[in-house]
């Protein structure tokens, strides 16, 4: 039974669930930077899966011991997207609009070492220049918070102390990391400035196993090139075009 995470047994059972794989990451980094205690952020698991509502949007780790009872819940919640894994989707009858490959790379060991991020209001201007559109405040509030509290990273990459490259890695959580982001801006492509960003991602975060959600058509042979494998597939479906 889908239950909504209240107590001690159901935050174990539904961080349980979420150690291992990148669903589980993204899903436990939000529980580790928001605590299960914030009205934007609601939790819930059915001993099999992790389901997580964050701002409008369901995102879903693991498999659920139900799956009519997974439809019938996703029904009643009525979230704006679901997010999860490919062959969920088409288990919980989900119409796809985007979907992607999941690509992960287990970085090498050694000392953590990154230079202060930087400024999120010119991190913003450069993800939406680059095709990343999203509102300020909610990013702000969102990677402040995260990065304060060791859950996220913002790296970048600079030619005469102005700001031309950035990666972002939104979560980390128990030894693992998705990378959600990494733009150049566009007069400064060509001169292998994501690659140098890519490795100010592995000196920060070295040991961890690092994932990220590729979507179809987009960057997979510079990813392969960096040591990346496919490791499955993700979908989104806007419940509102169902």
């Amino acid at each position: 039974m889908i239950r909504l995470v209240s107590g001690p047994r159901e935050r174990a059972e539904f961080m349980d669930i979420c150690k291992g794989g990148a669903f589980g990451c993204k899903l436990r980094s939000v529980a580790l930077a928001y605590g299960f205690e914030r009205d934007f952020a609601r939790f819930w698991t059915d001993g099999g899966a992790s389901y997580c509502l964050l701002d409008g949007g369901l995102s879903i780790a693991g498999r659920p011991w139900n799956i009519e009872e997974s439809r019938e819940f996703l029904d009643v919640l009525g979230p704006g997207s679901v997010f999860c894994e490919r062959g969920l989707a088409g288990e919980l009858k989900l119409e796809i609009s985007t979907e992607g490959a999941v690509m992960a790379k287990d970085l090498p060991a050694g000392e953590p070492r990154s230079l202060p991020p930087p400024g999120l209001r010119e991190t913003h201007a450069l993800l939406t220049a680059a095709g990343m559109p999203m509102d300020f405040e909610p990013f702000y509030l969102d990677m402040s918070h995260r990065i304060r509290h060791g859950i996220a990273l913002a790296l970048g990459e600079y030619i005469s102390g102005e700001l031309v490259g950035v990666a972002v890695i939104s979560a980390v959580a128990g030894g693992e990391a998705v990378l959600s982001a990494l733009a150049v801006r566009e007069d400064c492509r060509g001169r292998g400035l994501g690659t140098k960003l890519m490795g100010a991602v592995e000196r920060a975060l070295p040991g961890h196993r690092l994932y990220l959600f590729r979507e179809s058509g987009r960057n997979r042979e510079f990813y392969k090139k960096l040591g990346f494998a496919e490791f499955g597939r993700w979908s989104q479906q806007d419940i509102t075009e169902r």
